[in-house]
């Protein structure tokens, strides 16, 4: 299937070395920066800005779109956008994850990369990012466009609200039940109670710096 990633930065790169390595078929990437239009990264094009998705089909013959952009909103967004233009939004799993029985993962924009641990009873919901060697521990849920960073311990029976962002390195104990919609993790924070919506918490043990927008 022939593929476009969206977003040509570092992360983008990252992915164009996985989605070749698995002999996925890139076409190029999508990219606002307008001084990266024409310029080839990793050896392929980037095509236009992500307003150029429309015209994929027809120029390129494109299937899919691929979006491994952190920021949950633009992520989620572009990535229905893409479906509402008719193409597949396939999910990427590292061949190096472990993935235990009884564990439910969505097929729509789901990326998660080598050495990742996931126990049995976990969901994962649409368009959900987790990065290499986290822990997601038993019966958790992790909600539409949620971002798992790179070495999260992630304890059992924890529900991420949509959009959740948890930092390199933190740690949420079993026991904590909630993380709120569209909050943020900071790296390192040891979270041990719940964390109410669109809040910014860190430190050991974490606490809430701010809320977002205020």
């Amino acid at each position: 299937m022939k593929s476009v990633i969206i977003g040509a930065g570092s992360y983008g790169e990252v992915y164009a070395s996985y989605l070749r390595d698995a002999q996925i078929d890139i076409v190029g990437f999508l990219d606002d920066d307008p001084l990266l239009t024409g310029k080839k990264v990793m050896g392929y094009p980037v095509l236009g800005p992500v307003s150029e998705m429309p015209n994929l089909r027809e120029k390129y013959d494109v299937e899919a779109i691929y979006c491994p952009i952190g920021n949950n909103p633009i992520r989620v967004k572009f990535l229905k956008w893409a479906e509402e233009l008719g193409y597949e939004v396939p999910s990427f799993i590292h061949r190096t994850v472990n993935i235990a029985p009884d564990v439910t993962i969505s097929h729509r924009g789901v990326y998660i990369l080598q050495g990742t641990q996931i126990m049995p009873w976990v969901v994962i919901d649409n368009f959900v990012m987790i990065s290499s060697g986290s822990n997601i521990i038993h019966h958790s849920h992790l909600k539409e466009g949620t971002f798992v960073s790179n070495g999260v311990n992630f304890g059992a029976r924890v529900v991420a609200e949509p959009l959740t962002y948890v930092g390199m390195g933190a740690t949420v104990t079993t026991g904590v039940k909630r993380l709120g919609e569209d909050c943020l993790i900071g790296a390192g924070a040891v979270v041990i109670k719940d964390v109410p919506d669109h809040t910014v918490v860190a430190g050991v043990p974490a606490k809430v710096l701010k809320i977002k927008g205020q």
